[in-house]
């Protein structure tokens, strides 16, 4: 087990108990637990971590020619998953907005660009799924930003 996995391990025994918090705020400080998530992941390998997900399989199930799809999309819910820090959305309470990326671009490759974030109630719309949402504008805006190539990569599939 590397450092990252085992910082990700701490951090999710972390929310178990009060005494377990506790006890860890002793050991690390109280500072390791308040780091940021968008100082915590910065590409893939970080996504991976954690998220405790391995790399994309293969989906050798599939037709071949939906494979690369769903490689791509899998990539995508766990961004999704790592910028939630673990939480799903619940698409079934209207109490919580559910944030998405929004793109644009002028017909042109190189255009495709983050535009801003929006969010939605649990009306049934086209794309607002539980695990495509963040839970933030502020994750969003991260994600779209930091890594908008996971997003490219999969609407262009």
């Amino acid at each position: 087990m590397n450092q990252k996995e085992l910082e990700t391990k701490i951090r999710g025994l972390y929310k178990s108990s009060d005494e377990v918090k506790s006890a860890l705020e002793s050991e690390f400080g109280k500072e390791f637990f308040t780091l940021d998530i968008s100082e915590r992941i910065n590409g893939w390998e970080d996504m991976m971590e954690e998220t405790g997900r391995p790399d994309a399989p293969v989906f050798v199930d599939l037709p071949e020619d939906l494979r690369d799809h769903f490689r791509k999309y899998y990539r995508v819910v766990i961004m999704n998953e790592a910028y939630n820090e673990g939480e799903r959305m619940d698409i079934y309470d209207s109490s919580k907005a559910r944030h998405y990326p929004y793109f644009l671009t002028n017909g042109s490759p190189s255009a495709f660009a983050f535009r801003g974030s929006i969010f939605d109630s649990t009306n049934a719309h086209a794309g607002s799924g539980s695990r495509l949402a963040l839970k933030s504008a502020k994750r969003v805006e991260i994600a779209a930003t930091k890594h908008p190539e996971i997003y490219r990569e999969w609407l262009e599939s």
